[in-house]
């Protein structure tokens, strides 16, 4: 009777099988290569072989034939340089660590599935490493000028000898020809969103090269206004509307909500600040005895409020709300979900490097639909003096 095979030696056939096809595929394919590579270098000639082995994520490769010239000037751009490794075996250390699982454990790990060996000291080596490329992004030096910067903090939990939830700050650029950037992210330890944090972080901003910005959009911390105008002198605020809605949102009875959501609506989508106010009265006259404290707030802060009303119409959807930042956190959020708290310090801004990283490259390799070509100051400057007239 045949015996049945386990999951387990199913695995490492199908491994195996995989490994063999990969080595035949980039064999053939270095060949090929190298006959590219001759008929440009008409004054050397091919000179056999040589051997060595490749870590793939199916496992090592053994014996893999590298083609060689008696130049010795040729090499196979298919295969990594100095490493040995077919994929970013750092990268994925860091995940596995940062995961929660010790040194020796990723080391038995890749012992197990990669058959290499890597000691606990190499893996941890590797981490460190990654530290430098963490500052080297974090540092980096940034655009002269932006149209916007969106900031804002979320939370997550944190061990310093006791787990504790601690802000995490974050901001995204807007670049005047419709790319975003994620600018950076700050662990600064407290237990509370800072406006004095922020005017650290903005002047950090400034310092890497950021010259001027055109407004910040953000929540209504206090204070954050005169933090912003300190480093940016000029600088304008927009109050982040979604968020200046949610709160109203949360203080008047539930019968009442859709009723002051429309009004609302109708404030901050109407064509110019002459409706806007119009609206504002509406406000007023509805849920002005009922409400005052909500009707106080939006006759307080209407210009803040309405900042992005200064713009045309075609900027305004792009810097009304922190919504971009929301949905960036959210993300984060989402795949930070399976850690129950973060191992430190290092670890969070590791975890979060990768991660961030990952959404810039996606920011920076698209602009945004129906972004105009010309520049925003122009633009505003014609519709500013279109105002005056």
């Amino acid at each position: 009777m045949k015996k049945q095979l386990t999951r387990e030696e199913i695995v490492e056939l199908v491994y195996e099988e995989l490994k063999a096809k990969i080595k035949e595929l980039l064999e053939r394919l270095m060949k090929e290569e190298r006959e590219l590579y001759l008929k440009e270098e008409k004054d050397t000639k091919g000179n056999g072989y040589y051997e060595r082995s490749l870590l793939t994520k199916f496992g090592e490769i053994e014996g893999l034939r590298v083609p060689r010239t008696r130049d010795g000037g040729f090499y196979p751009a298919l295969l990594p340089g100095k490493t040995r490794s077919w994929f970013d075996l750092g990268e994925m250390v860091m995940y596995m660590f940062l995961s929660g699982i010790s040194t020796r454990k990723v080391s038995k790990f890749l012992e197990k599935i990669y058959q290499v060996y890597y000691s606990p000291t190499s893996i941890s080596r590797l981490c460190e490493v990654a530290e430098e490329e963490i500052e080297k992004w974090r540092g980096r030096v940034l655009e002269r000028s932006y149209l916007a910067l969106y900031i804002d903090c979320f939370f997550l939990p944190v061990r310093r000898g006791r787990v504790k939830k601690e802000p995490i700050y974050v901001v995204i650029g807007l670049r005047e020809g419709g790319k975003r950037e994620v600018i950076g992210f700050w662990v600064m330890g407290g237990e509370g969103e800072s406006s004095y944090v922020w005017e650290e972080i903005l002047r950090e901003i400034r310092d890497r090269g950021v010259e001027e910005v055109e407004m910040v959009v953000a929540d209504g911390l206090s204070g954050i206004e005169e933090a912003i105008r300190r480093v940016f002198p000029g600088a304008r605020y927009q109050y982040c509307i979604v968020h200046a809605t949610r709160n109203s949102m949360k203080k008047v009875r539930k019968e009442d909500k859709e009723e002051l959501a429309q009004v609302l609506k109708g404030i901050y989508r109407a064509e110019n600040r002459e409706e806007a106010r119009d609206e504002l009265r509406e406000l007023e006259a509805r849920f002005g005895r009922k409400y005052p404290k909500v009707v106080k707030f939006w006759k307080e802060k209407f210009d803040v409020l309405l900042t992005f009303m200064d713009y045309p119409e075609w900027l305004r959807r792009y810097i009304y709300t922190t919504n971009w930042l929301e949905r960036l956190i959210k993300e984060l959020r989402r795949r930070l979900k399976i850690m129950e708290s973060l191992p430190g310090e290092r670890s969070v801004e590791k975890i979060l490097y990768l991660l961030l990283r990952e959404e810039n490259e996606k920011y920076l390799s698209r602009t945004l639909p129906g972004f105009k070509k010309y520049s925003w100051k122009e633009e505003s400057s014609l519709q500013n003096q279109t105002q005056i007239i």
